[in-house]
Formats: structure tokens, sequence, C-alpha cells
């Protein structure tokens, strides 16, 4: 008698990524509309301080390990930033919050904040990235 398989192939997690990636850009557009429909007007010099109208852009990059989740936000007068939104491993799918720039948090005892093949995955992101307080 064969065992059943219950683990994800990297095809299956990436796809369960690509259909998670426009709930988590609905999250990012409602908090950036909140903060930006106030119509700040703070200007100095003619520019003013709150120059993004235009939400910020969630990316995917591909590593060897990890997915690498980026905002990109460009402002009205053609300035670029980027932060690391989360990472995904792809071998099973596993959310991590980022440690900086090049690699997720590991070190932690709950580094693992959940996995993207789960029902409620996007519970796991608020606008500015992976849920620090996860309790379990």
């Amino acid at each position: 008698m064969s065992e059943i398989n219950y683990s994800y192939s990297e095809l299956e997690i990436e796809h369960r990524l690509e259909m998670l990636l426009p709930r988590c850009q609905v999250k990012i557009d409602d908090n950036h509309d909140a903060l930006y429909s106030k119509n700040y007007t703070s200007t100095v010099i003619g520019k003013s301080y709150l120059s993004e109208t235009k939400p910020p852009l969630l990316v995917k990059k591909k590593g060897r390990t990890y997915w690498k989740l980026i905002l990109e936000s460009r402002s009205d007068f053609g300035g670029y930033s980027g932060t690391v939104y989360a990472f995904i491993r792809k071998s099973d799918g596993a959310v991590f919050r980022p440690s900086g720039w090049k690699k997720p948090e590991t070190r932690t005892k709950m580094a693992i904040r959940g996995y993207i093949t789960d029902e409620f995955a996007q519970d796991y992101f608020s606008a500015h990235g992976v849920i620090y307080d996860m309790e379990r």
C-alpha cells in the first residue's frame, strides 16, 4: 500500500504565490488610499513631501532558495525606492519576514510565519509586510 504525498511541488507553490500577490496588493492599495486621500499639501520650494500619487507595486524576484517580494515605490519626481516585503521559500512555501535586503530572518524561534499553501495565507501579511506578532 502506498502512502499519500501531501507535499506541494515548486510549480504549485509558485502558482499559489501568483494567486496571493493580488490579495496582498489590495491591502497595500487600501492603506495607500487611506493615507493619501487627505490631500496633504506640505510644500517646500515647489515640491510636496508626500508626492507618491500611486501606491507601491508588489513584485516578485526569483532567487535560488527564496522568492523575494519587494514593494517598489516611485515618486512623481522620478525617485525610486524599494523595500523587502517578505521572503517565500520555494521548497515548501514557508513565509519569512525579512532580516535585510538579501536574506530572511531564520535565527528566531518562530522564523516561519506561515505557509502560502494555507487557506487564509493573506492573513500573514499587512500593508507593510509580514506580520511580526504571530500568536500560535
